[in-house]
This record gives C-alpha cells, structure tokens and sequence, in this order.
C-alpha cells in the first residue's frame, strides 16, 4: 500500500510549525531512523530553510541513499553545529515493522483517545513510513490530535 502522505512530503495532518519546517516532519524523522541517525530539534532548527527542504525530498530508500542521505546531514550539522549528529542504530526488532502486532505505544494512544484500532490485517496493509508515522505518534505525548487524524487518513475505509 502506498504512503498517505502527500507529494511535498507532508502528511495532510501535519501543522504548520512543521510544514514551515520550524519543526522535523514525520518524513524525515522517518528518514532518520532508516539512516540510524538522531537529530535533535535544536540541531534541525540551525539548518538554513534550503537544508531542511533538500532534507525533505531527499529520496533515503536503497542502501546508496541511505548513505548519501547520512553523510548530506553529517556535512549540513557538522558546518553549522558545534555537536555532531548521534548514531542511532536500529535494533532489528523495530515495533514500525513488526507486523504481526500493533506497536504497544499505537494500541495505548488508541485507548487514550478512545479511537477504536482496526483488523491486525489494516496495519499490515499500511505502508512502512504510515506505521513509522503512527508509531512515533503513538509515542508522543503532545501530538494527540494528530494521532487520531492519522489513524482517521490512514483508517478512513474501515
């Protein structure tokens, strides 16, 4: 199933401190995690507003762009910041990926904002970057109203 999120590389529920860039977008957050990189918001916030934005298109899927995608943000913090970017290797047992279950932190917002978890077989039909997306959100614990639009965009069918 293809993402849910638009072509500008934006969920539709996604405010405007995070369309202006001001804050990461989900894509890139996405991004990140597949490049085992972590980047704190101060460390974004120093980018010009082109970076952000070439953060934003860079395409970060094959193992060459993962690469190019680690070492773009490298170079970017590395000229503007003091502290270098963090690795953050990914474990293997990713709760985004498992799909056999949902993620404990999707199935506790849920309860917490009383919206109803489709089938196991709806998550599974979700793209990687959507259940990334709702996992992170999952995890939040200020992104209430955007969790229950993404389980609305993502979920709307069912």
């Amino acid at each position: 199933m293809p993402s849910a999120f638009a072509t500008d590389g934006f969920y539709s529920f996604e405010g405007p401190a995070t369309t202006s860039l001001e804050l990461i977008p989900l894509s890139v957050r996405y991004k990140l995690d597949c490049a085992e990189v972590k980047l704190h918001l101060q460390q974004w916030q120093v980018l010009s507003l082109d970076e952000r934005r070439l953060l934003v298109r860079q395409a970060c899927t094959s193992s060459d762009e993962i690469h190019q995608y680690r070492a773009l943000l490298a170079d970017m913090i590395d000229r503007h910041h003091a502290v270098g970017t963090t690795p953050h290797p990914l474990s293997g047992d990713e709760p985004w990926r498992e799909l056999s279950q949902w993620p404990l932190v999707v199935v506790q917002q849920s309860l917490k904002q009383a919206v109803a978890l489709p089938t196991i077989e709806k998550w599974k039909a979700l793209g990687e970057m959507d259940r990334h997306a709702l996992f992170v959100l999952g995890r939040s614990n200020h992104a209430h109203q955007e969790f229950v639009a993404a389980m609305n965009l993502f979920f709307k069918n069912t």
